[in-house]
């Protein structure tokens, strides 16, 4: 990827990320983590962790410096890992939007990504065995947690 395409991608991420409390938007920063090759395991880890837990078939993409996780809940729910790295320093963060009014089961699938990282970084790569699903608390959609 070249540099501009680099920055170009990195601008529309930092503009979704000052937009972080617009409709249908969710932006999450993480720690800073040794290189982009962590943060790309860690982010598929992450979602496919959150696909086995909580039913979500969908699919996943990646490019260079960005794993997307597509069709969270139904097909309206997207969530993007994006791992920036500048000079050495990769410091991830996760974008997800939502197309319908339903803010609240978005944040709650942030949520619950967020803590899934958590534990992927925690344990070196691997979620916590037998991670509960009610990560994150609420309900989404047809009470499943």
């Amino acid at each position: 990827m070249t540099a501009k395409a680099w920055g170009c991608g990195l601008c529309l991420a930092v503009g979704i990320g000052s937009a972080a409390s617009a409709e249908g938007w969710s932006v999450i920063d993480f720690n800073a983590v040794n290189t982009r090759d962590i943060c790309m395991s860690y982010a598929e880890v992450t979602i496919e962790t959150y696909r086995n837990r909580f039913g979500a078939p969908g699919f996943t993409g990646r490019s260079d410096w960005t794993v997307g996780g597509y069709d969270l809940r139904g097909e309206v729910v997207d969530a993007l890992f994006i791992c920036p790295d500048e000079a050495g320093f990769v410091a991830p963060f996760l974008v997800i939007h939502n197309t319908d009014d339903d803010s609240d089961a978005r944040e709650l699938i942030a949520d619950r990504l967020g803590d899934i990282w958590d534990e992927v970084v925690a344990g070196g790569g691997t979620p916590a065995a037998g991670g509960g699903t009610t990560l994150g608390g609420g309900t989404l959609g047809g009470g499943t947690k």
